[in-house]
């Protein structure tokens, strides 16, 4: 399979699923849009799991890069690459797919059937929390790996409602308290 037709491949089964759920997702919604055949999408990926394994790595890959470039960014403060980060959500929850964290859903959706898929969800939520402990670190905050759990379950916890609710107010209201973890003294 050329490069491409593997990546719009596993852009759109990403899209899809965030539609419709993993499950929600059939093989006739993926031919559909991706104009491939089932037989060249089961040649390439051997499966649906295996497929739905490889489009959470790939927007894994893009995910952590774009956290770790915004992390990693000298010219901005700790409290504008949070305020970034948050913005990222208001502006996620505008798309008609957003259906809370794909990682979240893939797991609960996943957990007892497919290893793969929820090793590659809970290893997106370890490598998020290890670049925030990173973040946190690098500025100088005391007990960073608490605060970054503590953190990391207020952020999570948004997801979650957000995918619910689409309430766009409690994301100023969960910045704040991911702000009061960061910057309270233990």
């Amino acid at each position: 399979m050329k490069e491409e037709k593997r990546l719009n491949a596993l852009q759109k089964t990403i899209e899809l699923c965030a539609l419709y759920g993993f499950h929600g997702t059939s093989m006739d919604k993926i031919t559909a849009a991706t104009g491939l055949s089932k037989a060249t999408i089961y040649k390439y990926f051997q499966s649906k799991e295996n497929l739905i394994v490889n489009a959470l790595e790939l927007f894994s890959e893009q995910s952590l890069s774009s956290v770790k470039v915004l992390f990693e960014n000298t010219d901005l403060t700790l409290e504008e690459k949070v305020a970034l980060r948050f913005e990222g959500l208001a502006t996620c929850i505008d798309i008609d797919s957003f259906n809370g964290c794909y990682f979240q859903l893939a797991f609960s959706e996943y957990s007892n059937e497919d290893l793969a898929i929820t090793q590659v969800s809970s290893q997106y939520k370890q490598r998020t929390q290890e670049l925030l402990i990173a973040l946190l670190n690098r500025h100088g905050i005391d007990y960073a790996e608490l605060k970054a759990k503590k953190a990391g379950l207020v952020y999570n916890g948004l997801l979650a409602t957000l995918q619910l609710t689409k309430d766009i107010s409690l994301i100023e209201l969960a910045h704040q308290l991911f702000l009061d973890i960061i910057f309270k003294s233990e």
